[in-house]
């Protein structure tokens, strides 16, 4: 399989992941089980797994628009980033908050101890998130000047523009609704880019 082809299959694969997982993220804790795995454990563990996957495909994307260029650097480091943050994230969501039950603690103390995985989880999902569309809005400004990427160049920033506008007026927040949202455009940019990048040049 050559590079672009990987690049492609992995953003593609990934993203397609992450989205149907959004889509049936639970909002309470542990959702419905199938025996001892609930939906909750088979939600963050599947998303753990695929964010490696989206990691090779966004170092694979900027070798196809060249590490060299300070720009298409910075977009890598800004989403490998956010990926860590997001696997810190599903960790506390979905490993964590699932051990802080049970009698093992006095209720205030338990009640206490959620409170402290719950503000984390929001936390690293923040982070995730921000820097998501950062990264999407840089890469987006390195892309080739091509005629028939325009949209794909613009439409990328756009969305990391009106993403940092709607975090600027307090009403965005790391709740399932709103990061579904963020997780479809990101979701839809970097689908677009990975069918782009395989008609860019080798020398990229």
């Amino acid at each position: 399989m050559t590079s672009r082809n990987a690049c492609a299959a992995a953003l593609i694969t990934g993203w397609a992941g992450y989205i149907a997982l959004m889509a049936v993220h639970p909002t309470h804790l542990r959702g419905p089980s199938i025996g001892h795995v609930s939906l909750n454990d088979a939600v963050h563990w599947t998303g753990l797994l695929l964010l490696p996957v989206l990691m090779y495909a966004y170092v694979e994307l900027g070798r196809r628009l060249d590490l060299r260029r300070p720009l298409v650097l910075l977009a890598v480091c800004t989403l490998i980033a956010s990926l860590f943050a997001g696997m810190a994230a599903a960790t506390m969501s979905g490993l964590v908050m699932a051990e802080v039950a049970g009698d093992a603690f006095p209720p205030e103390t338990l009640h206490a101890l959620r409170d402290l995985v719950f503000w984390l989880n929001q936390g690293f999902a923040t982070v995730h998130y921000v820097l998501l569309m950062i990264g999407i809005g840089l890469f987006a400004l390195a892309w080739p000047n091509r005629a028939s990427d325009l949209g794909l160049k613009w439409g990328g920033v756009l969305a990391a523009l009106g993403f940092m506008v709607w975090l600027a007026t307090g009403t965005w927040g790391a709740d399932v609704h709103s990061v579904l949202v963020v997780v479809i455009v990101a979701g839809a940019w970097s689908i677009a880019a990975a069918l782009a990048q395989r008609t860019l040049p080798e020398e990229g």
